[in-house]
């Protein structure tokens, strides 16, 4: 697995390019999602939300030859729009601590479902939801929004990632 970061502006139309013109069988270009509680004309509605914005991902076991595939089916141009991690012709795949950021939160649609807990004291406990065993990298939680923040290590930068969390009951 390993990444593309273009301008947010342009990430639909870059997806769309690499899935319709480069990826072979066995190869999915994604942006994960967070799924957010969020109060529209009056009512609560699931929204989604990227987790990284700005960054495609792309499953492939051939980096090389998808780098070559995208010069080749999009040309020089597509380089305008995306910037690839790659050391000369060779893209670099993700560290196996960056894919399992990635994956591990998220269900096979790339969405991060929103999790369910509670607060005992000033302690998070999550009862439900991909956040169960993550407690300890949340570093803010906003009641009020239905979300948490996580402090995660990604691309060798610390980032903060907004999940959604609805904190059920607050204990003593």
């Amino acid at each position: 697995m390993f990444c593309i970061q273009t301008d947010t502006r342009y990430i639909e139309k870059v997806r769309n390019a690499i899935r319709d013109n480069v990826l072979l069988d066995g190869e999915e270009v994604f942006m994960p999602v967070t799924e957010h509680m969020r109060k529209i004309n009056g009512t609560w509605q699931k929204v989604l939300v990227p987790m990284f914005f700005g960054y495609l991902f792309i499953t492939s076991d051939q980096p090389k030859e998808f780098y070559n595939r995208l010069r080749s089916s999009l040309g020089k141009t597509i380089f305008k729009y995306v910037k690839l991690l790659r050391d000369n012709e060779y893209i670099i795949p993700l560290s196996k601590e960056d894919e399992k950021i990635v994956t591990e939160l998220s269900d096979q649609d790339h969405v991060i479902k929103a999790s369910l807990g509670y607060i005992r004291g000033d302690r998070l406990y999550v009862t439900d939801g991909p956040l169960r065993g993550h407690e300890g990298e949340v570093v803010k939680i906003d009641r009020h929004k239905r979300i948490a923040i996580l402090a995660i290590d990604f691309l060798g930068e610390k980032r903060n990632i907004t999940v959604g969390l609805e904190v059920v009951r607050k204990e003593k």
